[in-house]
């Protein structure tokens, strides 16, 4: 060893204290007091910014009203809004001022510093990303519902529902592409169309009846899958030569899935053999009463896998840009058009 580093080596072993001095009362109330201030709640809200509309922490964010800002580039040169219309007389027209999301006040950090600059932000909802809010007529539709106002079939569905000895339920959605979307002119589609792309398993003790099919996501009601057609077509600029069948529309049930149903009769439990321990003592998944939760697993993996190479912006607008190239109405949340 040489001369230099044995006498780094004694250096080191100097300025080691083991073990160390207790702490002070000083150090340890500093301690306690920190920690106490970095979990309060309010450094974990959340809240969305008026102007891009995504989540960020509360305590980083700044009220519009004090920002000193440019609102004139939230004014996009050409319209990316659109105002509701409640007849076919309506004229169709942006909404005026700038581009914000309704019900929120505040703005994050990154929007603050790009519009400070005189800059839009890449996902501020000016920049082309505006979907509008999700009106009533949109809302509460089932699994199959939404299947039925959708214009482009571009996946293939397979609803499972599971139900327990002890009556327990659970239902789950593998979804994966068609090889060639189906384009409709008219909808609903009919009836016998949908076996081509909907297939529903029903696993339990006893046949399924009336009672058993109102919990599932697989009921239709022909007056919300009209009202919804009859907005869209009015609001929706994908949806404005669509034809509305109500002659399809009559043909399918409310009482009863569309689809054919396969029965298995099973008094196991519902839990995935393959994702339960083997000293898994609880009880069967699901529930006894009310509506049936699902979970949707969509094959995508392949074509998603090169977008986490992006900027996140890149990611939005690409998912807009997709959605809007299968003639999906963007006015409701994304999710709802996996199927």
């Amino acid at each position: 060893m040489t001369r230099k580093r044995a006498s780094r080596a004694k250096q080191t072993h100097k300025a080691i204290n083991f073990p160390p001095s207790p702490l002070d009362e000083n150090l340890t109330d500093a301690t306690v007091r920190g920690f106490a201030e970095d979990i309060q709640i309010s450094n974990f809200i959340e809240s969305a910014c008026t102007v891009c509309g995504l989540l960020a922490y509360k305590s980083d964010m700044s009220p519009l009203a004090d920002a000193n800002i440019d609102s004139t580039l939230l004014i996009p040169d050409v319209p990316v809004t659109r105002a509701e219309r409640q007849a076919t007389t309506d004229p169709i027209r942006p909404l005026l001022g700038p581009v914000l999301l309704p019900g929120c006040d505040d703005i994050c950090k990154t929007c603050l510093e790009e519009l400070s600059e005189g800059k839009l932000p890449p996902d501020s909802l000016a920049n082309g990303l505006w979907i509008g809010e999700v009106p009533p007529v949109l809302q509460d539709l089932s699994w199959t519902e939404k299947m039925l106002i959708s214009r482009v079939k571009h996946n293939i569905c397979t609803v499972k529902v599971h139900v327990s000895g002890m009556s327990k339920m659970k239902a789950n959605v593998v979804s994966h592409s068609l090889p060639m979307p189906k384009i409709y002119h008219a909808l609903p589609p009919p009836r016998d169309d949908l076996d081509e792309v909907l297939a529903f398993m029903y696993i339990g003790p006893n046949v399924p009846t009336h009672k058993e099919f109102k919990r599932t996501p697989m009921l239709v009601r022909r007056n919300k899958v009209k009202e919804a057609l009859e907005w869209l077509k009015l609001n929706h600029e994908d949806y404005a030569d669509l034809e509305i069948s109500y002659e399809n529309l009559d043909a399918y049930p409310e009482d009863e899935p569309p689809v054919v149903v396969n029965y298995t009769m099973s008094m196991a439990t519902n839990k995935d053999s393959e994702a339960t321990a083997v000293n898994d003592t609880e009880e069967d998944e699901g529930v006894e009463d009310g509506d049936c939760p699902f979970v949707v697993h969509g094959l995508t993996g392949t074509y998603l896998e090169h977008l986490g190479k992006v900027r996140p912006y890149e990611i939005t607008a690409r998912a807009v840009e997709h959605f809007k190239s299968q003639d999906v109405p963007l006015a409701v949340p994304v999710w709802v058009w996996w199927t």
